[in-house]
């Protein structure tokens, strides 16, 4: 056999051969792709279904093999209501969301020295809560970290506010609250006058602390602000 007629079929052998190997090995998994690298979708349409394929490929919509994909799909939402909803733990990055304890309230303050056992309540507005109790600042954790809670001293109708002994406190009074994550005692550790726009006291920290506010009567430019820090038996 001519040496060149051999190198011919060894050659069209070889290529036989990498079409099967490419034909049996190729993921044939349609997929949906973005028309153009970079193109941009529209996240907070509620009707686009996201998933990330293994390939690092953006998949919207679609199905493999005409069966649903492996992961479940997640529906994006600007709703931000909506995000936590399904979650197992509402702490997240130390900021814990309030948990309805009987279907309103989200807490129990307990304050021994002082005799008041009172419920708090999250609402659009602090003043609509305190009318049922004590208010949740909506911009501090319910939880970890620092738990800061309203009350009047005196109620708008001359009735006595639920934070009307808070004055009385002193350094290592036992302050307990207890919420759907459990139940925790603090210590009191300062008690002061603050300017009635001064809120630094209710920013994040690492310990886990409870933060009292109310007003100051004969003093509408001050507040009175309670602070314990979460003590360990």
């Amino acid at each position: 056999m001519p040496f060149h007629v051999f190198l011919s079929g060894f050659a069209l052998v070889l290529a036989v051969t990498v079409f099967a190997v490419n034909l049996f090995t190729q993921d044939n998994t349609p997929r949906t792709e973005l028309a153009t690298f970079g193109s941009e979708v529209d996240f907070a349409n509620p009707e686009i279904v996201a998933h990330t394929a293994a390939d690092g490929i953006a998949v919207i919509g679609g199905t493999a093999s005409g069966q649903p994909l492996a992961a479940q799909p997640v529906r994006l939402t600007s709703d931000l209501s909506t995000i936590w909803e399904g979650e197992t733990s509402s702490t997240h990055g130390g900021f814990t969301l309030p948990v309805a304890m009987d279907g309103e309230s989200i807490g129990v303050l307990t304050i021994p020295d002082i005799g008041l056992s009172v419920r708090v309540y999250e609402a659009e507005n602090e003043m609509e809560a305190m009318e049922k109790g004590l208010a949740h600042f909506r911009h501090t954790s319910a939880w970890e970290g620092n738990t800061g809670l309203s009350g009047h001293n005196v109620n708008f109708d001359g009735s006595p506010g639920y934070f009307l002994n808070l004055y009385r406190l002193r350094p290592g009074a036992v302050i307990r609250y207890e919420t759907a994550h459990g139940m925790r005692e603090y210590a009191v550790e300062t008690i002061r006058e603050i300017p009635e726009t001064d809120w630094s006291m209710l920013g994040r920290t690492e310990d886990n602390r409870v933060t009292l506010i109310t007003c100051i009567t004969g003093k509408p430019a001050l507040r009175l602000v309670v602070q314990a820090v979460e003590t360990f038996s």
